[in-house]
């Protein structure tokens, strides 16, 4: 099982693979009013110097991006039904982990949204 750490609200990852080139990448976490947090995600064209499109998540409660242990980068959401999910980086909203309020690890993981 992924550990995960470093709850922030944004992130800027240089050297981000962008199909056979490097960029770099910057996450935020957005925050409406009403709606919630949610993680974006836009790069920066190489050859052009260019922004992509924003790629965004769906809201939720809460919203961190989060370090795991394997190198990877992951936005982290406190859902609306009160368990986390554990989006992948590549904003294409498969969970890579749920954690329910059952699960010994969910009192670690909803720790990174406290303070922040």
């Amino acid at each position: 099982m992924t550990a995960y750490s470093n709850p922030r609200m944004e992130a800027v990852i240089e050297n981000w693979p962008s199909g056979r080139h490097r960029t770099t990448a910057t996450f935020r976490i957005e925050t409406h009013p009403t709606r919630g947090q949610r993680g974006t995600r836009f790069t920066i064209d190489p050859r052009t110097g260019q922004p992509s499109a924003i790629k965004t998540l769906t809201y939720a409660r809460q919203a961190r991006i989060v370090d795991g242990d394997d190198g990877r980068t992951y936005i982290a959401e406190l859902t609306m039904y009160g368990h986390i999910n554990v989006m992948q980086s590549n904003m294409q909203f498969q969970a890579e982990d749920a954690i329910f309020p059952d699960n010994p690890r969910y009192a670690t993981m909803r720790a990174l949204f406290m303070g922040s």
